[in-house]
């Protein structure tokens, strides 16, 4: 998987030399550096690609908040490869919303976009999840369902209508207005359907990642530490997941019309992260916490790698002001061994040491400013050994 050439009109503050101008960038295939001071538009870059991969951004749920202060829309395209196949990529967001493009032509839907440009991103806030709200777990899950199924991003949609919908008519009721029960029953029915499917492909999804994390884990953290993680659904779903979710909207029916929201589904799910066969937020340190997190962006790109034949784009932002140089040290090389395409910020090159080929780009005032391409690393990234010694 491998991201060619991007254009951006008017996506946040980057821009091209001229105003006016979109900003244009051609990727290395290997590591691309992206470099300057905080605020200067790194980020922006990445949840660029992030959106032309999967159709959401990692900082907003709101794409219509990506588009450039005093503009009407954004306009992002890009050429990308993956699996021997050539694709032209495009994502129009204006105020009616998105319009997508493959090959000069609108797709039949996201599912014929999705699933042509796969990239994983690790940012600085994914090292807080262990201790993080569900929410921001529910987030990390759907990403990594989403990559290996990309229909779950049209699940979601249409269970978050329904969803939506439903509360609508339940804070009525609290409100004491009168409350359609027969159209509430039309949205349970929804919500156990769709539910039903999430519930599904998420447990599917943790089931098989699971054992790669465990034995990621075991690689990069303290001898004999182990680490695990555990699917936790907020209605347990049986063999039948969809009627399972239907049966506790019904259960809970009452208590919904009390408090004005729905209780019960898969809105409310929870991933447990252990070490040592304890939960990581109470028992485990910082070092740990952040070694199972590793763990589980490396087994990402790995069983990604499995699913498509080739590795996925691998986005990540400020991560190595968040390590110590040596453990900093450690991950680059592990990165190196990994192989794939790699866009990361920072804003020193140094704390970036790689050996495989890379690009260092200057970020300033949205503008990219492409470097010298460097074919070998310093000599002490090229020593570095080990494992990531995260315990």
């Amino acid at each position: 998987m491998r991201l060619d050439r991007l254009t951006l009109h008017d996506f946040r503050n980057l821009r091209g030399d001229r105003p006016g101008d979109p900003l244009q960038w051609a990727p290395h295939p290997r590591f691309n550096l992206l470099v300057g001071d905080n605020g200067q538009g790194k980020t922006n870059l990445l949840e660029a690609i992030a959106i032309l991969g999967g159709l959401r951004s990692f900082r907003t749920a709101k794409l219509a908040e990506c588009v450039a202060f005093g503009k009407d829309r954004a306009i992002l395209s890009a050429t990308a490869q993956g699996g021997g196949v050539h694709s032209t990529l495009g994502v129009d967001i204006g105020p009616k919303g998105r319009r997508l493009v493959v090959d000069g032509k609108p797709p039949t839907g996201a599912a014929a976009f999705l699933g042509r440009l796969t990239a994983v991103v690790f940012t600085a806030a994914d090292l807080l999840l262990p201790h993080a709200e569900p929410e921001a777990r529910r987030r990390w899950l759907d990403r990594l369902v989403f990559n290996h199924h990309p229909a779950h991003l049209a699940e979601l949609r249409r269970y978050e209508t329904a969803l939506h919908s439903k509360n609508l008519l339940l804070r009525q009721h609290q409100a004491g207005q009168r409350a359609d029960a027969a159209l509430i029953d039309v949205y349970d029915g929804l919500i156990g359907r769709h539910g039903g499917e999430i519930v599904r492909r998420r447990a599917e999804v943790v089931g098989r990642f699971a054992p790669i994390v465990a034995e990621v884990f075991a690689e990069i953290a303290a001898a004999g530490l182990t680490a695990d993680l555990h699917y936790r659904p907020n209605v347990a779903a049986g063999d039948d997941a969809a009627a399972a979710v239907l049966a506790a909207q019904g259960h809970r029916r009452d208590r919904d019309k009390r408090v004005g929201y729905t209780t019960a589904g898969p809105h409310r799910d929870d991933v447990d992260f252990r070490v040592a066969g304890m939960p990581a937020h109470l028992h485990a340190s910082q070092g740990q916490c952040r070694a199972l997190v590793l763990a589980c962006k490396i087994a990402e790109i790995r069983s990604l790698e499995r699913a498509l034949g080739e590795a996925p784009v691998l986005l990540m932002d400020d991560i190595s002001s968040e390590l110590d140089p040596k453990r900093n040290a450690a991950l680059m090389h592990y990165l190196d061994q990994l192989g794939g395409q790699v866009v990361l910020t920072t804003t020193t090159a140094d704390a970036v040491r790689v050996a495989a080929p890379r690009q260092i780009v200057q970020v300033a005032q949205g503008r990219v400013v492409p470097g010298a391409v460097l074919g070998d690393a310093p000599a002490a990234a090229r020593g570095t050994q080990g494992a990531l010694g995260l315990g």
